[in-house]
């Protein structure tokens, strides 16, 4: 057998990649520029830099073109080892998660997103009873759009994603929770129709309407009047789930919302009623996703497996606490929690 089919040679074994040059890479990508990533990294930028160019001469193509002032973007080549180098960290990961659990010892980082309305209500309930079982698993949370969050998963910020299942595409798997999933009407305790057990659409499309404005809740509140032929009118819109909840209370008019806050009265003290629609309509699941080609690492299906354990139904409201203001579930800018 000739040598070099025996062994490789020596330039050859140093131009093997690195998972730090991978996780590197991936980090470029994400943030779409070097500065941010070193930032976020918390490494200098030439380290980074060095790594990228090094990966490149292994891999004999170039894999980003350099925006003078303005980042980076992905070559055609480059998008393809992006979506390889995601899987490569995410096997990585698996691997060392798999190893510590086999020693039944623990711990890791799931990385979460929700979407913002259903965030408050239902994630510090989740996170807190999985923290008392598992205290050694770090959970990151950052709540947003359905966009953010979708963009998120498919660049890997994301292990897992709570969201409604509404316009999510085919890329994902989804697995649904324990959770109220069909719309009620929201009017101020003084209506007339607020004294009924329960409403029609028809009923409310005479009605003034407080949209809840975020994407894709808006449409889908909508289309459920429209694909009966109503069209109420749209008073006031807001992003804020108690901005709506606020106006309602204030008598100006109706909401349609799918979460369902425990108490019935708004951050200004006014008090509202939830009613039941008689007309069926599409449902609205609150849904827990991954990607299809990426699946949850053992540390995020032990969160997983709790969560479809708990009943995320709130209790009615004790007498005590009919006027006891609501928690704060305003609209904000998202941010990065670390339990």
């Amino acid at each position: 057998m000739p040598f070099s089919e025996r062994a490789a040679p020596m330039s050859q074994l140093n131009s093997r990649f690195t998972l730090k040059q991978i996780k590197y890479f991936v980090a470029v990508v994400e943030e779409d520029s070097i500065v941010e990533a070193a930032r976020k990294l918390h490494i200098s930028q030439p380290s980074i830099s060095v790594a990228i160019k090094s990966l490149e001469e292994i891999l004999d193509q170039p894999l980003f073109i350099r925006h003078h002032a303005q980042g980076v973007s992905l070559t055609p080549n480059g998008r393809r080892v992006y979506e390889k180098a995601k899987q490569l960290l995410q096997l990585s990961n698996d691997l060392e998660q798999n190893s510590t659990t086999e020693w039944n010892l623990v711990s890791g980082t799931i990385a979460l997103g929700c979407f913002e309305s259903a965030a408050p209500l239902y994630l510090p309930k989740l996170i807190s009873g999985f923290k008392k079982i598992y205290p050694q698993i770090t959970i990151q949370l950052q709540d947003g759009e359905q966009h953010e969050l979708m963009q998120g998963l498919h660049r890997g910020r994301f292990d897992l994603v709570f969201l409604y299942d509404l316009e999510l595409g085919n890329s994902i798997n989804k697995e649904a929770l324990n959770a109220p999933h069909k719309p009620y009407a929201l009017l101020p305790a003084g209506h007339r129709l607020a004294k009924q057990a329960t409403v029609t659409l028809e009923e409310l499309s005479h009605e003034p309407m407080i949209l809840l404005d975020v994407v894709p809740s808006r449409n889908y509140f909508v289309d459920i009047f429209k694909n009966r032929g109503f069209y109420p009118t749209v008073a006031y819109s807001s992003p804020s789930i108690e901005m709506v909840r606020c106006m309602v209370g204030q008598g100006l008019g109706f909401s349609l919302l799918v979460t369902r806050p425990y108490t019935e009265n708004t951050y200004d003290g006014q008090r509202l009623v939830q009613l039941d629609i008689e007309d069926d309509m599409p449902t609205s699941t609150l849904v827990m996703a991954y990607l299809k080609n990426s699946q949850p690492s053992p540390t995020t299906r032990l969160f997983m497996d709790y969560c479809h354990s708990v009943d995320l139904t709130p209790p009615a409201a004790p007498p005590e606490e009919a006027n006891a203001p609501p928690a704060q579930q305003d609209r904000r800018e998202a941010n990065f929690f670390v339990a």
